[in-house]
């Protein structure tokens, strides 16, 4: 199975294995569990040599346990990179092959020596949903159908995979 699909499925059953506890407590205490899902993500994304965070822009969905893990997430590989290891075309060329629909992909955040990209995608019902990407991570705010699964899973191997082996970490088995 490929590292972004694995990843993203140990977090789904580390959510289950705790789904009495947000079941409890997400109605009566929300703080409470924001905390214990980015502990979850903590946990899981620390396996995998990276720090992995669930966001809300919509703090109501906090309650919708079941999407938890699902969109809004941020992987975060080494913040400090400023360049990609492999050209910015050749990830461009990946995402036209992975993303299908109405997709926008720009260069972004190229300022001070730094380079990005920013993936926009133009339906009208996918409510300023993108994929920002930067040399260190990247952020996915947007549901995480097959197709971004298909493309992060060919970041993590192409992209990513190299900062986690260099820095000594293997992805778990």
């Amino acid at each position: 199975m490929d590292e972004f699909t694995s990843l993203l499925l140990e977090f789904k059953n580390n959510i289950e294995a705790n789904l009495e506890f947000f079941q409890k407590n997400v109605i009566r205490n929300p703080t409470l569990a924001y905390y214990k899902i980015n502990e979850l993500s903590n946990f899981v994304g620390s396996r995998y040599g990276l720090v992995m965070e669930i966001h809300f822009p919509d703090r109501r969905k906090i309650g919708d346990i079941r999407e938890y893990g699902t969109e809004n997430m941020s992987f975060i590989f080494d913040k400090f990179r400023k360049t990609f290891p492999i050209e910015r075309d050749q990830i461009k060329l990946q995402a036209t092959k992975d993303l299908t629909g109405n997709v926008q992909i720009i260069d972004a955040y190229m300022y001070e020596g730094k380079e990005g990209l920013k993936i926009n995608f133009k339906d009208p019902e996918s409510n300023n949903s993108r994929i920002d990407l930067l040399p260190g991570s990247f952020h996915i705010w947007t549901k995480i159908d097959d197709e971004i699964q298909k493309f992060g899973n060919w970041l993590l191997s192409n992209v990513y995979y190299e900062r986690v082996k260099n820095k000594g970490g293997e992805f778990p088995t």
